[in-house]
């Protein structure tokens, strides 16, 4: 959605919140993966941060959504800083996947 359509959108429907992702990072302090905002279930359960960044350690299926909101890999990406660094405009995680796995990886240590 363009962003001058979002504002539109917005102004005609004060009760619903539209994001646009990329582009609405600026104005919400960050990226609102992990949990900041929203996050996302894929069709096995696993609980990643967003639709565009495919890592997960906890599912849906064996944890409730609090346990899920509190997962290790969420509470790392929301206290590490990465969601709130200045980004291009593609996916913030997907485009530092290193690192994203990286924190996956030492969970298991």
């Amino acid at each position: 959605m363009h962003a001058a359509r979002a504002a539109e959108l917005r102004e005609q429907y004060p009760d619903i919140v539209f994001l646009c992702f990329p582009g609405d990072e600026k104005s919400s302090g960050g990226c609102l993966a992990a949990g900041r905002g929203f996050f996302h279930i894929n069709a096995y359960g696993g609980a990643e941060p967003c639709p565009f960044s495919p890592f997960s350690d906890i599912s849906v299926k064996t944890h409730s959504l609090r346990a899920v909101m509190q997962s290790k890999l969420f509470r790392a990406l929301q206290n590490g800083g990465m969601l709130t660094e200045y980004h291009t405009g593609g996916c913030i995680l997907f485009e530092q996947e290193a690192a994203v796995r990286a924190l996956i990886a030492s969970e298991g240590k």
